[in-house]
Parts: structure tokens; C-alpha cells; sequence
């Protein structure tokens, strides 16, 4: 399903996990791909931190270009389903991925909730419409799970985030105040994003996301109206938090909260991520499939 620019064994077979685990929603099933044979939690908090040099950009404002992934993620500990550690030896600061990532959602309104029960009820019959299955952009927010990791680019006016799953890019619009006009803003997977810097913290403003685009792999769903405030904060140099705030007064009671931590990785760079290629869970019809 994927395809990666050099020959890497291992990690080939952490992209072919994701690909299962982003698809197979409703199996109960743990999977183990440990770093290293008998690694335990302690060991790994021992790894050092390393934070992007120079740790200041010129303008000031902090130096998070580089590549970051998910602190308790694929790359670096035992996983179950999404990415939630298998075990207990989960390291310090990864307690958010014991949990389905965007799981702990506000109540749903109608006609969403009836939306996310057929979905449900598909799953549950084999039809699993996930859209990721037949290769769709994950879309925002669930892309900020960063399965894989992200390469972080800033340059002047825009930062790019670039995520290895699937390939998906947002940008993040610094010399923009204000979204376009409803009538003029395109719905697309990633949605359009401004931000400003408070201090030494991004702030991420982001409309415009289309509504076939599920919010996570249960296929939640979500109306137009969609609005993703996130935090962007590095207290701790070499770790990278986003505070997402997920508002959507059409389809849920009240906003509710997510975070997602990453670490930086200057040992990784992103890689080639081809979903189509070899992709087995396409069925006749262009539907998905899951052949037992």
C-alpha cells in the first residue's frame, strides 16, 4: 500500500500496520511493533530530548522546522488499535494515546448521530465506508494523529505541515487576519488555516473543512460549520504540544477538547507514502473491503 524513496524493512511494515489500523475500526485486535526487543517504558524515557538548532528562528519567533513524531507513537513504542500503546510501558507524556484518538467528543445532535449510528451499523455488517480505506486524505482533524510524523516547514508568511500518512499537507496562513467569505472559501480535506503567534505560542484558526470528511476512523461526522481552534506550545525544547478546541454548534452540544504531543526526530525525514499502490481492500465496485 505504501512505498517509501529508500528500503527500509521496518518501516514499511509500520506503514502497512497503519494502513490496517486506520481501516479496521471495529476489530478488536492488538499488534505488536516494539523498537527494540524487550524495550521497556523506563528505557525509553531515557532517550534523550532534542530540540531543533538553532532553537530561535531570526525573527524570534521558535524554531520548530524539522520532522516530529507522536510521542508513544508508531515510531517508537508497542501499539494497539490507532496507536494506542498495547501495554502498560507506555513512557511519560504519551497517557493521551490510550485512548481512540478524537474519542472523548461532545454529545452529538441529530441528524449526526444517526449519521455516526449507520456508520456504526456498516462497520459492524463488514461495510466499513471509512474513506481513508479507499485512500482518501485523512482529512482535518483526525491528519494531526500524524500516524507516520510530520515534517514542520516554516517560511515567511505561511507554515506547512506535512503529514506522512497519506501525504497531506496543510498551510498555515501567518500574513492572513481573516478567513474569505463563506461564499468564496472552497471546502477541502485540510480546510483553510490562518494563525497568528501569542508570544511563543501559534494559535491556528481553521474553517472551511468538507463534510464527507469524517472527524475520526469511528466516522464521526460533522457539518459545515466546523471551526478547529489549536495551541501550538513547546514548554519542554524537542517536544511540541497542540491543544486542538473542536466547536461545531450544528452537529455537537459544546466544543470539546483533543491534544497531541509530538517529539522531534532530526534522525527522520518524510518519506514517500503511496496508498494506492497494492491497495487490497478496494472491492469490485470501488467499495471497501476487508476479505477475511
Amino acid at each position: 500500500m505504501s512505498q517509501a524513496t529508500r528500503g527500509n524493512p521496518r518501516r514499511d511494515v509500520l506503514r502497512l500496520t497503519a494502513i490496517a489500523v486506520a481501516m479496521l475500526a471495529t476489530v478488536p485486535w492488538v499488534f505488536e511493533t516494539s523498537r527494540a526487543a524487550g524495550t521497556t517504558a523506563a528505557e525509553r524515557a531515557k532517550d534523550p530530548i532534542v530540540p531543533p538548532s538553532p532553537t530561535r528562528l531570526a525573527d524570534g519567533r521558535p524554531n520548530w522546522t524539522g520532522f516530529w513524531a507522536p510521542v508513544g507513537g508508531m515510531l517508537e513504542i508497542n501499539i494497539g488499535l490507532g496507536g494506542i500503546p498495547a501495554k502498560a510501558d507506555a513512557p511519560p507524556g504519551s497517557d493521551h494515546l490510550r485512548r481512540s484518538p478524537f474519542s472523548k467528543y461532545s454529545t452529538l445532535k441529530s441528524p449526526y448521530k444517526e449519521k455516526l449510528d449507520k456508520f456504526t451499523a456498516d462497520s459492524a455488517a463488514g461495510k466499513d465506508a471509512d474513506p481513508v480505506a479507499l485512500c482518501f486524505p485523512p482529512g482535518m482533524p483526525r491528519m494531526m494523529v500524524m500516524v507516520y510524523g510530520m515534517e514542520l516547514l516554516q517560511t515567511p508568511g505561511q507554515i506547512t505541515i506535512t503529514s506522512e500518512w497519506q501525504a497531506e499537507s496543510r498551510r498555515i496562513w501567518l500574513n492572513q487576519s481573516k478567513h474569505p467569505p463563506a461564499e468564496e472559501l472552497d471546502p477541502t480535506y485540510a480546510g483553510h488555516s490562518i494563525g497568528h503567534w501569542e508570544g511563543d505560542t501559534l494559535v491556528v484558526d481553521t474553517v472551511g473543512i468538507r463534510e464527507d470528511v469524517p472527524v475520526n476512523y469511528t466516522g464521526l461526522p460533522h457539518s459545515a460549520a466546523l471551526h478547529i481552534v489549536e495551541r501550538f506550545t513547546s514548554k519542554t525544547p524537542g517536544l511540541l504540544v497542540d491543544d486542538l478546541t473542536i466547536d461545531d454548534p450544528d452537529a455537537f452540544v459544546a466544543p470539546w477538547q483533543e491534544q497531541e504531543i509530538y517529539r522531534y526526530r532530526p534522525d527522520l525525514h518524510l518519506q514517500e507514502f503511496e496508498c494506492l499502490e497494492n491497495n487490497r481492500n478496494v472491492g469490485p465496485q470501488g467499495e471497501a473491503q476487508f476479505p477475511k
